[in-house]
């Protein structure tokens, strides 16, 4: 039997065909939205991470007395507090953490403040040692040595600047600071320090010594100088004993009168006679007491000669 289709039968096969066509694809798009919005829903489920995951700080970070506290980290790492600011901004003000380090590092600079490093943490006009880099607190450390006896409880003199015996920093990162100049510190003398004819102190790190400096009697005064007191000259010369001290004994040996020149110094009238100082304080007057004490330690190794009151 033939089939005969006639131009309406096509017609009708080809809308037919047509509404098929487009509700399959009414079916596939609905399908691709449906999964999209399960997809979207799914995620929206899952935790979204807000900060990138931190790995570098275990616990005990904020723990002074554990092996992984901050400060152990950041002395590792060659004190490079830039690594600090990736993730705690520059400022240290939290950054991508929110926490902020400025809670605990208190002072104008944060933790570039000196006495985080060194010095004492607690109190920021101590901004050297008795605590160093490695925290040592010992004076038999070269670190710790003589700093708080120079810059802290000086006796024999007015406090010592950092500056006399180190390049100050104006800021963390200069170079030859901390991150790009490995231990032990330089020692560059200047102010008093190379006063008079102390013009090449050494401090040699191996021996912890000091030598040439005109803190230690490195020092001479000419007697044709000195105008009406030239008569307390013996010599041409006034001259000191141009001692050697060593940087972490401190027993108050090396400070003892009479340890940087003699008593009085050689080329003065009596040079060495009296190992008291007990006769000083008659010309020396307000510096030095009749028992061979400095009273005025702002006119004793001061770079001056300070007689009469003047």
């Amino acid at each position: 039997m033939d089939f005969v289709i006639t131009v309406m039968d096509y017609k009708i096969i080809k809308c037919f065909k047509i509404n098929m066509m487009k509700k399959t694809l009414i079916k596939i798009l609905l399908l691709v939205s449906i999964f999209g919005i399960f997809a979207a829903c799914s995620k929206l489920n899952e935790p979204i991470p807000l900060k990138p995951e931190l790995t570098i700080h275990r616990e005990g970070i904020l723990d002074k007395d554990s092996p992984t506290w901050h400060g152990n980290l950041v002395r590792e790492n060659s004190w490079n507090l830039r690594a600090c600011q990736n993730c705690h901004s520059v400022d240290y003000s939290g950054g991508i953490t929110g926490s902020s380090c400025l809670t605990c590092h208190t002072q104008p600079s944060g933790p570039e403040a000196c006495n985080t490093c060194h010095g004492e943490f607690t109190d920021p006009s101590i901004i050297a040692p008795p605590q160093d880099t490695n925290n040592n607190t010992s004076t038999d450390s070269t670190g710790v040595g003589a700093h708080v006896s120079h810059l802290y409880q000086n006796d024999l003199g007015s406090q010592i600047p950092c500056s006399t015996c180190h390049v100050v920093p104006q800021d963390y990162f200069d170079p030859g600071h901390a991150v790009d100049d490995p231990l032990p510190a330089e020692v560059i003398f200047s102010p008093l320090a190379i006063h008079n004819i102390a013009v090449n102190p050494v401090y040699d790190h191996p021996s912890a010594t000091c030598s040439d400096t005109y803190c230690h009697g490195n020092w001479e005064f000419l007697k044709d100088s000195a105008g009406t007191n030239a008569w307390i000259y013996t010599d041409s010369l006034m001259v000191g004993k141009d001692f050697s001290p060593i940087w972490n004994k401190v027993d108050g040996t090396q400070a003892s009168c009479g340890t940087c020149h003699m008593l009085p110094p050689e080329g003065h009238q009596n040079a060495g006679n009296d190992p008291d100082a007990l006769t000083c304080s008659g010309c020396h007057t307000g510096i030095v007491d009749h028992n061979g004490n400095i009273i005025d330690t702002d006119k004793h190794i001061n770079g001056e000669k300070n007689v009469f009151g003047n």
